[in-house]
């Protein structure tokens, strides 16, 4: 039997990969203390490069989306200088271990008006929300036009901090691959800040031909191209994303959903599969349970249960499990499943016609219709995942 096909998908995997547990590190954007605006986006820059690095390592990092929810929550702008106290405020309502935070100055020499001949002049402090009390204070100094090798600098001495049992070699952060040309990273860094589809694309492809090998641009211009339903051009970029980039699992999720999309199930499969090898989430049970039933494989069915083990009141795992189930004439389980749904989104059209023919009711002589379309998750959250697997570290490391 597969190892995913195991009946505890998650006891399983953990009991086979414990590791120290991981941290959760909230990176707030560095504070300009320049007079210049224009390099407001070095503070992202910043941060997103600090984001990578612990994700890499399998820290659990909080999201933008997320530190921008805590912020908006705390009425707070992301470039401000906060004081210790709202720190802490902001680090507790995000379940942060460590905070990271600090800020940046810029001189540009007398006579130079172009601001990539200034020097730049970083500092990053730590709080540990854990025993409560101020870490490190780290510092970086060089031309401006050296800010990826600055960033990464930073990443190595951060991450020693925080995991100091992980042997990292600075040598691994500082190889040429990794160090991004300043008007590429600019490009990329406005593109996320942009909440514009148009406006991304245009810089993201900007940052690609600066730097063809920029992984963290393509990865962001397949999700454009998924979202926009071009789905050649999304597996093409999620292609672009090694197997040591932190976004390489995501990536092939995403590549199993367009491969779906355009119909080319046994590809979506293999996809699905990959990622069951890293992440053994129910999102991904769901999908390739989906995949597998396009393709009349029996072990659909088993995917569907599985996800169902992670969450088992989810709408789409239950509707998904009633109609691989109906096909597989378990109408009985299968009307279980419908009824389930239905008291939780007693709206849900499809899954209240579908109901009848899991109770066999109004069956006739002829051909049964077609089953409608099943349905895939098309995102999985790497932070709940690495939340989770700390969690059973945790209770491991007790007993």
């Amino acid at each position: 039997m597969p190892p995913h096909r195991a009946l505890t998908p998650f006891l399983l995997f953990f009991s086979l990969a414990f590791s120290a547990r991981p941290a959760t590190v909230l990176v707030l954007q560095f504070h300009n203390n320049s007079q210049y605006s224009d390099l407001n986006w070095v503070g992202e820059s910043i941060a997103e490069t600090l984001m990578s690095e612990f994700g890499t390592t399998d820290q659990i990092v909080i999201s933008r989306a997320s530190r921008t929810e805590g912020l908006r929550k705390l009425s707070l702008r992301s470039d401000a200088d906060f004081t210790k106290a709202t720190l802490l405020k902001l680090g507790q309502s995000v379940d942060a271990d460590y905070i990271c935070f600090g800020s940046y100055g810029i001189n540009l020499p007398a006579g130079v008006s172009d601001l990539k001949n200034s020097s730049i002049q970083i500092s990053a402090e730590f709080l540990d929300l854990r025993k409560m009390h101020s870490g490190p204070a780290f510092a970086e100094a060089g031309k401006l036009t050296e800010l990826s090798r600055l960033e990464e600098h930073l990443a190595w001495e951060s991450l020693n901090y925080v995991n100091p049992s992980g042997n990292l070699k600075l040598d691994e952060f500082l190889k040429p691959q990794k160090l991004i040309r300043l008007d590429a990273e600019e490009s990329y860094i406005r593109g996320l800040m942009s909440n514009n589809p148009d406006q991304q694309q245009k810089w993201f492809t900007q940052a690609i031909l600066i730097e063809p090998h920029f992984t963290g641009a393509a990865f962001e211009l397949g999700k454009l191209e998924l979202d926009r339903k071009k789905y050649t051009q999304a597996i093409q970029w999620f292609d672009h994303i090694s197997p040591d980039d932190p976004a390489y699992t995501e990536a092939r999720f995403k590549m199993g959903i367009s491969a779906y999309s355009m119909g080319d199930y046994s590809t979506a499969a293999n996809y699905f599969r990959d990622v069951l090898k890293a992440v053994p989430l129910s999102e991904v049970y769901n999908n390739l349970g989906a995949s597998e039933f396009q393709l009349n494989q029996p072990a659909a069915l088993e995917e569907f249960r599985h996800a169902l083990e992670g969450n088992g009141t989810d709408t789409t795992y239950l509707f998904n499990a009633a109609a691989a189930l109906i096909k597989n004439n378990k109408l009985a389980e299968a009307s279980q499943r419908l009824h389930t749904l239905l008291d939780r989104s007693p709206n849900d059209k499809e899954a209240r016609a579908l109901l009848p023919r899991a109770e066999n009711a109004g069956s006739s002589a002829g051909a049964p219709k077609p089953l409608p379309p099943l349905r895939l998750k098309n995102s999985f959250n790497m932070t709940a995942f690495r939340q989770l697997k700390a969690m059973l570290q945790a209770k491991g490391g007790t007993e």
